[in-house]
C-alpha cells in the first residue's frame, strides 16, 4: 500500500509539473487547446500536405519574425536549442527551452517550439546542428543579434483514421516515445515524427501511463485516434528529466 501511495504521488507530481510547463508554452506562443484541436478538425492530413505547409511557412517572409536580442559583450543569450530532427520538411533547429530574465526571454518574441531560419544574414536551413551551435557561439560577443524566425508551438496534432485493426498504424513506441516509422503507413501520412513523445490520445494525457498502458490504447483503437505529440527532448525538459544547455 506504501508503494501504492507513493507511485500515485510521484505520478500526480509528473503530471501537474508537465501540465504547468504545457500551459505555459501555449500561453506564450498565442495558443489553447481549444486552437489546436480546430487545426486538426479542419483537414485530413497528408504528408504531402504537410510538406507543402511547412515549405509555405519557410518561403513566406510575411510569416517570419524579425527578433532582435540586446545584450552585454559575451552574455548569454538564454535559449536551447534541439535539431528539428527526423519527418521535419525544413532541416533546421528549434528553440527547446528558453530562460527567465534572460536576453532572449526579454524580446518576448521568442518562444519553445520556434523554427530558426536565420541569423545575423546567414541562413541556418540545412546545415548541422554541430556547425549551428559553433556558429551562434562564435556570435557571444556580440550585443546586438537579430534572428529569422517561424513561429510555431511544439505541440503537433495528429489525426490518424483506422477503419479496421488489421490496418497497422505503422510506427512503434517505448515508453510513450516514438522510435520507428514504417514509409507509406497510415502513421507517416498522417504526420507522425519519429523522436517524438506522445503526450495525449483522444484528449485523454498520456504523461503518466505506462508502456503497456499507450500500446494497449494504440493496438486496439479503430476510426478516427488523435494524438497530441511533441520533441522528446522538449517533453523532457519540462519534466525537469533534462536539463537545458543554454547559449
Amino acid at each position: 500500500a506504501v508503494v501504492s501511495t507513493q507511485s500515485t504521488g510521484v505520478r500526480v507530481a509528473l503530471n501537474k509539473a508537465f501540465t504547468l510547463s504545457y500551459k505555459d508554452v501555449l500561453r506564450r506562443t498565442g495558443q489553447s487547446e481549444e486552437t489546436l484541436l480546430q487545426c486538426a478538425y479542419s483537414e485530413v492530413l497528408s504528408s504531402q500536405t504537410r510538406a507543402q505547409e511547412d515549405i509555405a511557412d519557410v518561403l513566406d517572409q510575411g510569416k517570419h519574425v524579425t527578433v532582435t536580442i540586446i545584450k552585454r559583450p559575451q552574455e548569454a543569450l538564454g535559449f536551447a536549442l534541439i535539431s528539428s530532427g527526423p519527418g521535419s520538411i525544413i532541416p533546421t533547429v528549434i528553440v527547446s527551452s528558453i530562460r527567465p530574465a534572460s536576453p532572449a526571454y526579454k524580446t518576448e518574441l521568442l518562444n519553445v517550439g520556434n523554427q530558426l531560419l536565420e541569423i545575423n544574414g546567414r541562413s541556418l536551413v540545412g546545415l548541422s546542428y554541430e556547425a549551428i551551435i559553433s556558429y551562434i557561439r562564435s556570435l557571444l560577443p556580440s550585443t546586438k543579434i537579430e534572428m529569422q524566425v517561424v513561429p510555431g508551438s511544439p505541440v503537433l496534432v495528429i489525426e490518424l483514421i483506422r477503419p479496421d485493426l488489421k490496418y497497422p498504424l505503422g510506427f512503434s513506441v517505448k515508453d510513450g516515445h516514438i522510435t520507428t516509422l514504417v514509409r507509406g503507413s497510415i502513421g507517416e501520412r498522417a504526420g507522425v515524427r519519429v523522436g517524438h513523445r506522445i503526450i495525449a490520445i483522444n484528449g485523454e494525457s498520456t504523461v503518466t501511463l505506462d508502456h503497456d498502458s499507450i500500446a494497449g490504447i494504440l493496438l486496439s483503437e479503430t476510426g478516427k485516434l488523435l494524438l497530441k505529440t511533441m520533441p522528446s527532448q522538449i517533453f523532457n525538459l519540462m519534466l525537469g528529466l533534462e536539463e537545458p544547455e543554454y547559449l
